[in-house]
């Protein structure tokens, strides 16, 4: 069973990125224009590039689009082996609105001919090589991305889709190429780091894991699907998804749950509540229903809508993965006396819309799901597969994994590297005597500040929180990234209290590589012990 669940965590990883349209749509030939213009043809459009940008440019064909790269940037920085240098924007093509949540995208079109949206998404990080040049080319470059969303041109018919467009493109649409001074700009907080593909924000995944990567899976094994929820919990895959693309995230176990039903003519139906959305396409809940005799399956999804107030809509994905919209549902309360009822209620509503029998009955025998654990390989190990750390000088103890490495120096604390000794990745323990002020205050008055002023430039991201979900407790986080000879570090600094002392738990690893570092830290936070 692990080796299934392993299968599938890999296959959500794949396709974090994956879109609903074929790659065909993508496929492109390219030429010049007697100006001198770049130009490449696509099956429904043509995108004209600046003629400056002749040689400077290049395109890669991906799944979920073609992304196009400053030549330079992309080059040297693969020399060190980072994949998204040098990143300008990729076409990419969507059969909804869900496009309008990315950070900062141009509009091209609706095709009417195969009912596609076409947009660039822009990058959310600098993403130029740390070269003068190089950089003064990228934002050359960058800042012609207008001229190359005007002289997009379909070969068809298209109009606008007023239904699934904004009025008006978020505010980071609007903004200029994105420039090393800016990093520390209050504005990049509301960002998710970037993974190195361009950016993935906690929308996006979010979108992905709900609206694609849990359909196309149920479908295309359901009893292997239903067998890893129901061993493991849905916040296993989630977490698993995340962390391995860099994303930072405010969802604990605890804003999971898994309801199983059993209909009485053989159909099992899971319910699957997800964290409270907060933004348009995000599921209350989604349904999983599968009759294991038949095969039959159906995927539902109970979706947040800006626009309908009080009001979440009944939609659903096919085996051909179409978008299907049914009708309206009430929003439901959990603080409320009879919200496990109206979740039954709402179960046999979908069972309907399923055409399966309404007569159902909480199935037994069955985990609920929410999973406590960590995803694997973070899963808790039990304590006696874990070494005790300790550390008489500070007076504590901890556990890690014994394949790691650690030592103690004086006003650092215990270092658990989790791969080459003295170097990162690795996480750190210490224990102070008590802050003069809150945890939360001190990260963000005291903590913030000082990171802000030792990587500068280099600082590309950064948030706090006062209520950060690891190691089982919640407790008040900084989370940043910033450069270091070439790449991305993400860091996470964490405070709790012993009741009498401070401690101070600190992770660092290469983003996008976040295991086993997350997982050393959650065993440091869970088995730590003063003495």
């Amino acid at each position: 069973m692990k080796k299934l669940i392993a299968l599938l965590i890999a296959l959500l990883l794949l396709g974090l990125s994956a879109a609903a349209e074929p790659m065909s749509y993508f496929d492109y030939t390219d030429d010049i224009l007697e100006d001198g213009s770049p130009i490449y043809y696509f099956p429904e459009l043509s995108l004209q590039l600046p003629a400056e940008w002749a040689g400077k440019v290049m395109a890669i064909q991906r799944e979920n689009g073609t992304s196009f790269y400053q030549k330079a940037s992309h080059e040297k920085y693969q020399e060190e082996g980072i994949t998204g240098g040098g990143f300008l924007f990729r076409l990419s093509a969507s059969v909804n609105g869900s496009f309008s949540l990315l950070p900062a995208f141009r509009y091209l079109g609706f095709s009417e001919a195969s009912s596609l949206n076409y947009f660039l998404e822009l990058p959310t990080d600098y993403s130029a090589y740390n070269s003068d040049a190089m950089r003064a080319e990228y934002d050359a470059m960058y800042a012609q991305i207008d001229y190359v969303a005007t002289h997009a041109v379909f070969y068809a018919q298209q109009t606008e889709a007023p239904e699934l467009i904004p009025e008006e493109e978020p505010e980071e649409a609007e903004a200029p190429a994105p420039q090393p001074e800016e990093a520390e700009a209050p504005a990049r907080a509301a960002q998710q780091p970037a993974a190195g593909n361009g950016g993935i924000s906690v929308e996006k995944a979010r979108y992905h894991f709900e609206h694609s990567a849990l359909p196309r899976y149920f479908y295309g094994d359901p009893d292997i699907m239903l067998e890893v929820l129901e061993e493991s919990g849905v916040y296993r895959l989630w977490r698993s998804l995340i962390d391995e693309n860099g994303v930072v995230a405010p969802y604990g176990p605890q804003d999971y749950q898994q309801n199983w039903y059993a209909s009485d003519d053989g159909t099992s139906i899971l319910q699957i509540v997800m964290p409270k959305p907060e933004a348009d396409t995000q599921c209350y809940r989604v349904y999983l229903v599968y009759h294991p005799m038949t095969g039959e399956a159906s995927y539902f999804t109970i979706e947040y809508n800006g626009f309908l107030g009080d009001t979440s809509f009944v939609c659903g994905w096919t085996r051909a993965h179409e978008h299907v919209n049914y009708s309206g549902a009430e929003i439901l309360d959990p603080e409320a006396d009879d919200y496990s009822d109206a979740l039954f209620a709402e179960a046999v509503r979908i069972a309907k819309l399923a055409n399966v029998s309404p007569v159902l009955t909480p199935a037994e025998g069955l985990t609920d799901g929410t999973d406590t654990s960590e995803p694997e390989p973070q899963a808790e190990p039990a304590p006696s597969d874990l070494l005790e750390i300790p550390c008489p000088e500070l007076g504590f103890t901890t556990m890690a994994n014994p394949a790691f490495s650690w030592d103690y120096k004086e006003g650092t604390g215990i270092s658990i590297y989790t791969k080459t000794p003295g170097k990162i990745p690795y996480v750190i323990v210490f224990q102070s005597e008590d802050l003069i002020m809150e945890p939360f205050d001190f990260i963000k008055e005291q903590y913030t500040p000082h990171i802000q002023k030792k990587y500068g430039d280099d600082l590309v991201y950064y948030q706090e929180y006062e209520h950060y979900s690891l190691g089982g407790k919640d407790l008040p986080a900084g989370v940043y990234t910033y450069r270091v000879q070439g790449k991305l570090v993400d860091m996470i600094r964490v405070y709790d209290s012993t009741g009498k002392r401070t401690v101070c738990f600190t992770a660092k690893y290469i983003q996008g590589e976040a295991e086993p570092t997350l997982s050393a830290l959650h065993d440091a936070i869970r088995y730590f012990k003063a003495n």
